[in-house]
């Protein structure tokens, strides 16, 4: 799997979203794994916190894998999508390009991929690389990013 952290507050999304058409689109992989920062529950509730405040969000799209286009196009709903403009993508770097090209849209990532990683049996969440493995949280601190939902 793919570990995700996020660069930037909710603030500065909603502020990238005024007067835009939005669809959120998430993974239930994943951007769900990453310690909620992705999937429904996590983008349902983002949904809420832009719309209070006056961003339309058009709907909330997800699927198992983000990164197989098939999956994405089963979830495609042309009506849903319909005349918006950008797609909030709580996703990895693969799953919103993936995401932009079949919807066809501007995609917004707030997350930066860190690289590819594992979940021990503790629950623990691990990046991997040549030098070995780093916890998710000691990665993401090194950087200045966050780990958690945005709401």
């Amino acid at each position: 799997m793919l570990m995700i952290a996020r660069d930037r507050e909710y603030e500065d999304i909603r502020d990238s979203l005024k007067g835009k058409k939005v669809i959120i689109w998430t993974c239930n992989t994943c951007a769900r794994l990453c310690n909620g920062m992705g999937g429904d529950d996590a983008a349902n509730n983002l949904a809420s916190a832009l719309k209070r405040d006056g961003i339309e969000i058009k709907g909330v799209l997800s699927t198992s894998a983000s990164c197989l286009k098939g999956k994405i196009k089963q979830k495609e709903d042309k009506e849903l999508i319909g005349d918006a403009n950008i797609i909030l993508s709580l996703t990895c770097d693969i799953g919103s390009q993936c995401a932009s090209s079949v919807f066809g849209i501007e995609a917004l990532n707030p997350f930066v991929t860190l690289g590819p990683g594992f979940v021990d049996e503790d629950r623990s969440l691990f990046v991997s690389s040549h030098e070995g493995n780093e916890k998710l949280s000691n990665e993401a601190s090194k950087r200045g990013l966050k780990i958690s939902p945005y709401v």
